[in-house]
């Protein structure tokens, strides 16, 4: 009636089948670890790059902020410049003024020295 070899040949069939099911399943598995090893990988190593770009806006950050600070003292130094240059001009106007007037007061007082030179020396003769 029934052969014990063929009873038998559909469950050797599918234990065949179930472990190759088994086989194909355990690949996907160390695939997916593979890839999740993979992408461990990548975001430790994203990780250092974020780490790295951060270090470097904070470097950065402290340049910039130098940079504002020589930014803001350049223009208080030319403010003050501009100060000292306009006193400056009034300074020299009023030299200037002076040396006109120590000028005419010196000629002025030649002039009547001359005048009483000749005024003295016209009546000794």
């Amino acid at each position: 009636m029934l052969d014990l070899g063929q009873t038998n040949e559909p469950v050797y069939y599918g234990i065949d089948q179930v472990q190759r099911t088994n086989e194909t399943q355990l690949r996907d598995v160390e695939e997916r670890h593979g890839e999740l090893q993979q992408l461990e990988t990548d975001i430790v190593h994203l990780h250092e790059i974020h780490r790295d770009f951060a270090e470097l806006v904070n470097d950065h950050g402290s340049v910039i902020d130098n940079i504002e600070s020589s930014v803001s003292q350049t223009e208080t130094h030319v403010i003050t410049g501009a100060k000292r240059l306009g006193k400056t001009v009034e300074l020299q106007s009023a030299v200037r003024r002076k040396k006109i007037l120590c000028g005419l007061i010196v000629f002025i007082i030649v002039a009547i020295a001359v005048i009483i030179t000749v005024v003295v020396v016209t009546k000794k003769s």
